[in-house]
């Protein structure tokens, strides 16, 4: 069953990459693939997590689908987790992992685990893994870089 993880070292602080990261509602303003976006239910526990729900349209090779999670997004450990509630997948986890560097910047770290129900979409997922893969980070560097304005001259995948 697919599951991948790619992480990358960026020059941007703890802080910036979990508020980027963290906000789903903007996704679809940089990720070229998620059309629309709703976010409700937001709302923030006693430890100060938020959560959310993420209701997402997503297209890509003239497939279109929608897909809803539950997003835990706590800022002191530096992990935002999207967790499958309805959709195409049999089952989808992905989670974030924002590190400090020692030497300034942060270490990001995306995996995300899932299956989806349709043969065919399971097939083309398949084929383009890497592709969307490298597609997605490139596309938060790319906000990064643009809300942030550093050059990311400490980048690089790792």
């Amino acid at each position: 069953m697919p599951r991948f993880s790619k992480s990358m070292r960026v020059p941007y602080s703890p802080a910036q990459a979990f508020d980027l990261v963290s906000d789903i509602a903007s996704y679809p303003d940089f990720i070229k693939w998620i059309t629309a976006m709703r976010v409700s239910g937001e709302q923030v526990d006693e430890s100060g997590v938020r959560h959310m729900r993420g209701d997402a349209v997503v297209g890509f090779k003239g497939f279109v689908e929608r897909f809803s999670t539950a997003v835990s997004a706590d800022r002191e450990q530096g992990t935002v987790v999207a967790s499958l509630i309805q959709g195409p997948f049999r089952r989808l986890k992905a989670q974030w992992r924002i590190e400090p560097r020692a030497q300034g910047g942060a270490d990001i770290a995306l995996e995300i685990d899932y299956e989806f129900k349709n043969v065919l979409i399971a097939v083309l997922a398949a084929a383009n893994h890497d592709t969307a893969v490298n597609r997605i980070m490139s596309a938060f560097l790319d906000e990064a870089k643009r809300r942030y304005a550093v050059t990311p001259s400490a980048s690089a995948p790792e």
